[in-house]
Parts: C-alpha cells; sequence; structure tokens
C-alpha cells in the first residue's frame, strides 16, 4: 500500500514552468488556480493562472510552527496580474499543506449562486483512488452525505483501503465555499457576496493521513491549534457535567403542560417526582415555548414565528421566571431561535429583515441587543444559551450572505457577549460554517447533531447522522448532543405518532456521546434505574474518554443515512488509564434489515491484542483477540459489549457494570498495574455503593484494604465482583493481587 502523503514536489517543479498546473502533491491530488474570464461574470468560464513570478524557500513562522513558503504572482493570460498564492509545508512534516491566498483585483459583483464561487483559490482534484466521500450539506444539523454537495465544512476523500485526504477553509468561516464542479473542488467565498475587494484573503488546508478517524482527529488538532483553540472540557458546563432534564421537541412537556397547572406548576412537579425516585436532575431545559413568539401562517406546528421577546410569557411563571428558578433550586438552560420582524428589538435595535420569507424573520443589528439577550439569561438564572435555528438565520436573511464579514459579526457578538458574562453556549441547527466558526470562540461547549428526537421512528434516520457529524464537531472541539429521550416505551409526547421503542438504546447512545444527557419523561414514567445507569448518585456524568464515532467501515458499507447496510450499525469510543484502554461497542441492525454480516473482527475496530469480551445485555463473556460474533440481531435492537484489555497478571478489569460506561475517569481517576497488584482509585458520593467486576484466572487477593469494607463475590467463570461503599471523603481505593 502506497504511503499516503503530501509531497511538495511543486516547490522544484514551479520554478522551471509557466503555468500553474500544480500537480504536486504526490499520489493524492492535483490542484490549480482559477479566475472570471470576465470579472463582470464571477463563476463563469474560470480560466486556469499562470505562474507570473514565484519565490521559493523562505522559511515563515505560523501558529503550526515554522513553514517553508512558496509565493506565487498569478495571471491571466494577458498578464494581468489577479491573484498571489502562498504554499505553506509546515516544517517536519509532510501531511499538510496550506494555501494562502490574497485577491489583487476587486470582484464588484456576486455570482447570483450561494454555492457558485467567484473564482477558485484553489481548485483541488482528488487522485482517482479517493473515491470515497464524506462530505457536510448545507443545511440544518450538517447532514452528512457521500455524495459530492457544496459545504462550508471539511470534505474528507478516501480511498477503500482509508488513505485519507481532508479538504476544508481555514479561516472566513462564515463565507468560505467548498464547491464540486466536474471532479474538482472549487474553493472560495460565498457566491452572495456582492464585493470582494483586492486585498482580501482566504486560506485552506489540506490534511492526509490513514484512517477516517485518525485523520479527522488530527485535522482537528490542526486547525485548533491554528486558532489557538482548546477542545472543551468534558464537564465545562452544567449541561456537559450533570443530568438534566429537557423540555425540548420530542419531549412529553413541549408546548403543553400538566392538566390545569401552568409551566412553573408543571416542571416543580417534574423535580419532585424526580427526587422522590432518587433522579439527580442538575438543570432543567426551558425551550422555545417559555417566550411570546409571532403568528406566521405555514399550516403547521412552525406557524410559530421569531421571537417578539426574550422574556418569560407571563402566565407560563406567575410568578417571575428567576422566582421559578429559585423555587426549582437548579441552573436553567434556555432556547432561543431567530427575532421575529414584528419584535419591539427591532424598533430598539435596528433590524435586516428576511425581505419577503414566510418565516417573517429578521436580526437586531446592534450589539447591545446581545447585551440584553445575555444580561437577561444571567437575571433568569441561565447558565448555558442553546442559540437554535443557526441555518435558518443564514438562509432566511439575505444580509448574512451579502458580505464578507457580516455573518461572522453577528455570530461572533453573540458568542462574545455570552462569553463576558460566564455563558457557556449550545448550537443548535447549526449548518458546517458554524461548526467551523466556533474555532474562535473558547465558551462553545457542545452541538446538538441530530435531527430533533422523535422517539418512534428508525434509529437509522437519527443514529448515524448523529455519530458522523458528532465525530466532525468533536474535532473541532465541540462535544454532541444526541437530543432527548423517553426512559419508558409507550409514552407519547406532543407531536410523536409513534412512541419510543428502545429506550436501552436512546440512554446508551447518549452515555457513549459523552455530550449532554436529557431525559424528558412524563411524570410518573422515567425508568430511574435506566437513566442512573449515565452517571453517580449525584448527577455528575459518567462519561468516555471521546465521543462514540463510528468504525471506518461504517463509511464504506452503512454510507446511507436512512437505511443500515451489510454490517450492523458500529460505534466505539473507550476509557484509558494507564494499565491499559478499555473499549465500549455499540451494534445495532438498523432499519430496515438489510445487514447480513453479524460480524466484527477487532482489525476491523482497530482493536489488538487479547481481550475480555463483556457482553452487557447478558453478563456472559469470551476472551478474544481476533473476533466478535453478535449472532442474530433483532432490527433496531441495541448490542452492547466492553472489551477489556488481558494485563500480564491475567486480570481483566470490566469495571462498574451498573453503568454504561464502566471505567469512566470521574468513577475511576486511575487504574495502574504495579508488577501484579492492580490499583485503583475510585471515586463518588459519601455512602454510594460501587460494584466493581474483575476477572481472574486465579481467585484475586484483596491487600487493600484490609478493613472488611469491601465484599468479594465470586460470580463463577472467573468474574469477581467487590463492592464497597464510598466513605465520606467521597475517595476510595483498592489493591487486589
Amino acid at each position: 500500500m502506497k504511503r499516503l502523503v503530501v509531497r511538495l514536489a511543486a516547490f522544484i517543479i514551479l520554478a522551471t514552468i509557466a503555468d500553474v498546473s500544480l500537480a504536486g502533491i504526490n499520489n493524492l491530488c492535483s490542484y490549480r488556480f482559477l479566475w472570471p474570464a470576465d470579472d463582470a461574470k464571477p463563476g463563469m468560464n474560470l480560466v486556469e493562472l499562470k505562474a507570473l513570478s514565484i519565490e521559493t524557500s523562505k522559511i515563515v513562522d505560523t501558529p503550526l510552527g515554522k513553514a517553508e513558503a512558496q509565493i506565487i504572482d498569478l495571471s491571466m493570460g494577458n498578464g494581468d496580474k489577479v491573484a498571489r498564492a502562498q504554499l505553506l509545508k509546515i516544517q517536519g512534516r509532510d501531511d499538510v499543506l496550506i494555501f494562502v491566498t490574497e485577491t489583487l483585483q476587486d470582484i464588484t459583483v456576486p455570482t447570483g449562486n450561494y454555492e457558485s464561487p467567484a473564482f477558485a483559490l484553489p481548485a483541488l482534484r482528488p487522485d482517482r483512488s479517493l473515491s470515497e466521500l464524506l462530505n457536510f450539506k448545507i443545511e440544518t444539523f450538517a447532514t452528512p452525505t457521500a455524495r459530492p454537495v457544496p459545504t462550508t465544512g471539511p470534505v474528507v476523500m478516501f480511498s477503500r483501503k482509508f488513505e485519507t485526504l481532508i479538504l476544508s477553509p481555514l479561516d472566513n468561516f462564515m463565507s468560505a465555499m467548498q464547491s464540486p464542479v466536474s471532479g474538482e473542488w472549487r474553493c472560495g467565498f460565498g457566491g452572495l457576496i456582492e464585493k470582494i475587494p483586492a486585498g482580501t484573503k482566504s486560506q485552506f488546508i489540506l490534511v492526509s493521513g490513514q484512517g477516517i478517524n485518525h485523520t479527522f482527529l488530527k485535522w482537528g488538532e490542526l486547525v485548533q491549534k491554528w486558532h489557538g483553540h482548546k477542545t472543551a472540557d468534558p464537564y465545562a458546563d452544567v449541561a456537559m457535567s450533570r443530568l438534566g432534564y429537557w423540555t425540548d421537541n420530542g419531549s412529553y412537556y413541549y408546548y403543553r403542560t400538566e392538566p390545569g397547572k401552568t409551566y412553573s406548576q408543571t416542571l416543580l412537579a417534574v423535580k419532585a417526582y424526580a427526587d422522590a425516585q432518587g433522579i439527580p436532575y442538575g438543570y432543567f431545559q426551558l425551550d422555545s415555548w417559555w417566550y411570546p413568539k409571532a403568528e406566521i401562517k405555514l399550516k403547521s406546528s412552525h406557524d410559530r414565528g421569531g421571537f417578539l421577546l426574550w422574556e418569560p410569557i407571563p402566565e407560563f411563571f406567575p410568578e417571575g421566571l428567576a422566582e421559578f428558578q429559585k423555587q426549582l433550586g437548579l441552573p436553567l438552560v434556555a432556547h432561543n431561535r431567530y427575532c421575529s420582524d414584528q419584535s419591539p428589538y427591532c424598533q430598539k435595535y435596528g433590524c435586516t429583515l428576511s425581505k419577503g420569507d414566510k418565516r417573517e424573520g429578521a436580526y437586531p443589528l446592534d450589539p447591545a441587543f446581545w447585551d440584553e439577550i445575555m444580561d437577561n439569561a444571567v437575571k433568569y438564572g441561565v447558565t448555558v444559551y442553546e442559540q437554535d435555528w443557526l441555518y435558518t438565520h443564514m438562509e432566511m436573511i439575505p444580509w448574512m450572505r451579502s458580505g464578507l464579514h457580516n455573518a461572522e459579526s453577528w455570530y461572533d457578538a453573540m458568542a462574545d457577549a455570552a462569553q463576558k458574562r460566564g455563558l457557556t453556549m449550545q448550537l443548535c441547527m447549526a449548518s458546517p460554517e458554524f461548526f467551523m466558526q466556533n474555532l474562535k470562540h473558547p465558551n462553545e461547549t457542545h452541538a446538538r447533531t441530530s435531527h430533533d428526537y422523535k422517539g418512534g421512528l428508525p434509529k437509522a434516520f437519527f443514529w448515524p447522522p448523529f455519530h458522523k457529524v458528532g465525530l466532525f464537531a468533536y474535532a473541532v472541539g465541540l462535544w454532541p448532543f444526541k437530543d432527548n429521550f423517553q426512559s419508558t416505551a409507550g409514552q407519547r409526547p406532543t407531536y410523536n405518532i409513534l412512541p419510543e421503542a428502545n429506550p436501552f438504546g436512546e440512554a446508551l447512545i447518549a452515555a457513549l456521546s459523552g455530550g449532554p444527557v436529557g431525559p424528558s419523561d412524563k411524570i410518573g414514567a422515567s425508568d430511574a434505574a435506566l437513566i442512573l445507569r449515565t452517571c453517580r448518585k449525584d448527577g455528575i456524568l459518567l462519561k468516555p474518554d471521546r465521543p462514540a464515532t463510528p468504525i471506518d467501515i461504517m463509511f464504506l458499507y452503512n454510507k446511507s443515512n436512512i437505511v443500515g447496510g451489510k454490517k450492523p450499525w458500529i460505534v466505539t469510543t473507550e476509557s484509558a488509564h494507564e494499565a491499559g484502554k478499555t473499549v465500549y461497542l455499540a451494534a445495532t441492525n438498523l432499519w430496515p434489515a438489510q445487514m447480513y454480516e453479524p460480524f466484527l473482527t477487532f482489525e476491523e475496530a482497530g482493536i489488538s491484542g487479547k481481550h475480555l469480551v463483556y457482553d452487557y445485555l447478558t453478563g456472559k463473556y469470551l476472551i478474544s483477540s481476533d473476533r466478535l460474533n453478535f449472532g442474530f440481531m433483532p432490527l433496531e435492537k441495541t448490542f452492547y459489549y466492553v472489551l477489556c484489555p488481558l494485563f500480564p497478571n491475567g486480570m481483566a478489569v470490566v469495571g462498574e457494570t451498573g453503568k454504561f460506561i464502566t471505567l469512566s475517569r470521574k468513577r475511576f481517576p486511575s487504574v495502574v498495574l504495579e508488577k501484579d497488584t492492580l490499583a485503583l482509585a475510585i471515586a463518588g458520593v459519601p455512602g454510594e455503593v460501587i460494584a466493581l467486576k474483575l476477572y481472574s484466572p486465579r481467585m484475586p487477593k484483596l491487600v487493600f484494604p484490609l478493613d472488611r469494607s469491601v465484599r468479594i463475590s465470586s460470580l463463577g467463570q472467573n468474574l469477581y465482583e467487590f463492592t464497597l461503599t464510598i466513605p465520606g471523603s467521597g475517595k476510595s481505593e483498592l489493591r487486589i493481587e
């Protein structure tokens, strides 16, 4: 298999050629630069530019380290210079190439088509071997697709051997565009921009590697480093760190209360019920029902238009929202949508309008608008601000796409106002450019990466796109949110025709995501035991080290977002400790049951070595080093396995099987093998009972503690269970030989 690298042979070749065909990225792609033949007709009849002059081997500083720079003046056939390109090769790396281009002439009219850029700086053609594609549509939730469509996010090109090449914008995220034309990716700006002045710079990055997950995360590490951004802490805010109760679309109380009760009374009753059941909610989410909206005529539930005020409807909270929050005793996550053109904010702050769009939206232009919104959030006890309908803003309001920095200024004003007040943010209904723009803001912690929860519909409609977009989100530093779910079957939320039939799978997928976990049950309908598999007794979520993502073969065999493939839908994540890495694997036979290979090799899953494979549903295990057979898989049933490495002393730690993430760092901060002694640090709530499962070929010996505070039980088949109660310090330790 040929090594997949980015080599700048063009550094040598360009010095001796006049035209810039630039077929210099060895084995991966060719690239060139295109400009409109007629400046009055941008985007049409693009012609290939020529190299007028070349400066080679210049060393420049970049956020990724020192780079060798090649600077090329690009001209039309008549000799007119129209652009300058700088190609950056990071020293010591052959897997990264950065294009920095600058226009030298004005583009004074739009192309008239948002998806058609005025020029291509550069235009990239992948090698034929990179025949497969993962792409993200410019629409709500950045729908993943295997087809070449215009995108504002990364384009993932790969071979059937998983040689991978990723192309993406590196800046100007809210206006950048990558559009496929005849097998070539044309990189530029959205075609509705009215003027691109001379001196405008654009940046695109090309990253290669082996494996889709590996290369995607490498790409994310590079673009984060370029912008000085870091992946959000998995416990960064209350939504990320604690179990929460959700009231958004798909929940039982979405635009519905208990009969005869206000929303305030209903939610306080939810809290009282949860307390009685021992369900430790750490916050409540308020969706769009809580503030007044304009009425529009779409003949659907969407007859609710944009917000009039971001203030509570008095009838819903007679005591006021701030007082309700005090009575609840928990912080709030609060939803917002787009602004109505009837809103008083338009008179106060001035608005740009949707101009004939049936949703009748607007955007207040004065940044002081966001100060008022975020001040309200603080006043109401909100700690996480949820901005929904993000793509709608872009698609509905022409101003957003008409200027190079218009959308950026809108988005940055919102994020900056939240950050100044210590608020974190959730992104919802985001198209790819919003995921990318997050790189410029440290207070965005998570994003919804699936469509609104519809419990009874096939999981094929939701889980594959959730996991694919979740990989994109995590690469740029955001944790994915699955959306709310019902913990028992048979509930009938407001707009769901079919009730949830797989609550176990929903709870599991939420826990494996590493993002928020949000039950949304009716009073009296919660499965407390199932919900508590996601968290500690105090509501602290028990998470894996990263979000569960599809194993690489899913991108070949399960391309569709609405039907299953030849393999079950398989995602993995892990908990890595000093003693070894434990892998969590979920597999589901998705609708319409097209799967015919109910097995997986360790190589396909990226796992090596001998592992104990623990079946979470049956409590049985096998020891294998090469293959996992699922057996008969009923439609839409989720199978779950914990793959535990066998240590040199013959032991394997399964962990706390009463929880989905059996070796989460919030429960087991460290697992260390000291010669033949296994040392585990344990954390929890004082009085919480912990049961740890361990495999050992011989009867294990507890060497600490020796005070009989730990009970050891044999479960048969060389499985043992250690049961202890967390002391007042919240910390404990086991040492086992």
